[in-house]
């Protein structure tokens, strides 16, 4: 397969034979599976099979300019926790604090976190949040201009939260399903992770895809239409488009 449209830099549909260490990234970056990490075919949303974590296992990946994410961004997945007792990673990058970024389900305070560290920034958010054991939700952390989200099976957790500061580049390899230094690993399965630079794919509540992320037939990457941008692609007599605000006044 390949990416679905141009602003995803990270894509795993988390596919592949049962008990594989190998995590396809269809942007091609290469994941290295720590500790037991697998793909898993029990469980799944898309695809046949999802990824596998006991909460000491993750995925790593080396630093790259795709994980800066200085303005609109989307990071979205499929989680199914196996047990909810604990706080549990789902993607993090960080060298040492204050230098970090992620997002996680957070026990203690029984929500759905996310935080960015920096030299100008000091965001921390938990939004109420209790879910279930082996249920399935669809999570988006999504920036917006200087507004961020949260949403959970396409509807928003709690209010927007502003912030105008700088969002650092943070010169560490990103993890999936775990914090740095090892603590906090997710306990249960992943399924179609994507990472989007560049654009709030969701800014008020919407149903959550009903299939796998996959690329447009024919034109590819498309961002723009007569100076609109967009992303999402859909097609409108034959011809892939993306996120249309409007065509020729019709949305």
């Amino acid at each position: 397969m390949a990416i679905d449209d141009a602003y995803s830099v990270v894509l795993l549909h988390f596919d592949g034979t049962d008990a594989s260490t190998t995590f396809t990234d269809e942007s091609g970056k290469t994941w290295t599976a720590s500790g037991n990490a697998q793909i898993d075919t029990a469980q799944s949303v898309f695809g046949g099979a999802s990824g596998l974590f006991d909460g000491n296992d993750y995925i790593s990946t080396g630093d790259s300019d795709d994980f800066y994410l200085p303005a609109d961004f989307t990071i979205d997945f499929r989680v199914r926790f196996n047990s909810t007792a604990n706080s549990q990673y789902f993607y993090s990058q960080e060298t040492t604090y204050p230098n970090n970024l992620g997002i996680k389900y957070d026990a203690v305070n029984n929500g759905l976190r996310y935080f960015i560290y920096g030299a100008s920034i000091s965001l921390d958010v938990v939004k109420a949040w209790t879910p279930n054991k082996n249920t399935w939700y669809h999570i988006a952390w999504v920036r917006n201009g200087n507004n961020y989200l949260l949403f959970v099976d396409g509807t928003q957790l709690g209010t927007t939260n502003t912030n105008t500061n700088t969002v650092p580049n943070i010169p560490a390899s990103a993890l999936i399903a775990i914090q740095q230094g090892g603590a906090e690993g997710l306990n249960g399965w992943l399924d179609e992770l994507r990472i989007s630079k560049g654009i709030a794919r969701w800014t008020t509540n919407f149903t959550p895809p009903t299939s796998a992320y996959s690329p447009v037939t024919g034109i590819a990457g498309i961002k723009t239409i007569n100076g609109i941008a967009n992303a999402d692609i859909k097609t409108i007599n034959g011809i892939a488009v993306a996120n249309i605000k409007s065509v020729q006044g019709l949305t």
